[in-house]
């Protein structure tokens, strides 16, 4: 990426756009984890600086420090000073605890994933008519790292099936779409931690992101279509289990 966040590579034209004044400081951090976790800056690569954040958002430098000193203290980006220094990504894991001081506020489940399925479709259509082969070498390595991170920790596991998610939809080059999704998957990723964390099966979302990648390659409309119903649905059938509150108790 150059300096003035224009991409080199393909997906969205800018990364970062100017920030409105409610919660500043929030939609700074939003927007570098939103280029964290969409892979258009990996672990090492280097930030724009402070400097260059500040008029890219159209913030002040201290909003940026602020911003800043939120992610190095929970160990996603790191600080150096110095001709050399600058801000580095440490990691493309962003902190849970961090989602959610900027995942948008949508606590009603069923609204989440109605919104979701209407985006993650148009962005798979998309994704099938402008990806390159490049755009599907990238998503077909999101899914050979899924599988060999099976037995790794949670984190490194939800790396890797959201940065497909991500992948898609920076093929699909559509900003507002994409960053929709975005903000659909952080929300998603903070309300249900525990299944995340302790209920999805890797064999089942590894097999769902083959399928959904292999249906994207033919360019099948219907294919495709099916492809992400059968991708979202364990999340929506999920949200149709009664909850043990609902469930009346036997005399």
């Amino acid at each position: 990426m150059s300096a003035d966040g224009k991409r080199t590579a393909p997906g969205f034209a800018e990364v970062f756009h100017p920030v409105p004044g409610h919660r500043t400081q929030y939609e700074v951090i939003d927007q570098i984890t939103f280029a964290i976790r969409a892979g258009v800056f990996a672990p090492g690569d280097r930030l724009p600086s402070l400097d260059e954040l500040s008029a890219l958002l159209g913030v002040s430098r201290s909003v940026v420090i602020e911003a800043v000193r939120s992610l190095s203290m929970a160990g996603v980006i790191a600080t150096q000073r110095g001709n050399r220094g600058g801000l580095t990504v440490a990691t493309s894991n962003i902190p849970v605890a961090l989602l959610g001081l900027t995942a948008n506020k949508f606590d009603k489940l069923p609204d989440i994933l109605e919104a979701r399925r209407a985006v993650e479709v148009q962005l798979a259509l998309l994704c099938a008519q402008r990806a390159t082969p490049d755009d599907f070498d990238a998503m077909e390595l999101s899914v050979l790292r899924l599988v060999e991170s099976r037995d790794a920790d949670r984190l490194e596991r939800r790396h890797w099936d959201h940065l497909f998610h991500y992948q898609m939809a920076r093929a699909a080059r559509s900003e507002v779409l994409a960053y929709m999704q975005h903000q659909i998957l952080e929300r998603l990723t903070v309300v249900l931690e525990s299944y995340f964390r302790e209920d999805e099966d890797p064999l089942a979302v590894e097999s769902l992101h083959r399928e959904t990648l292999d249906c994207l390659r033919t360019g099948d409309p219907e294919l495709i279509m099916r492809a992400v119903e059968r991708h979202l649905a364990p999340l929506e059938l999920l949200v149709q289990q009664p909850s043990p509150a609902d469930t009346p108790s036997r005399k």
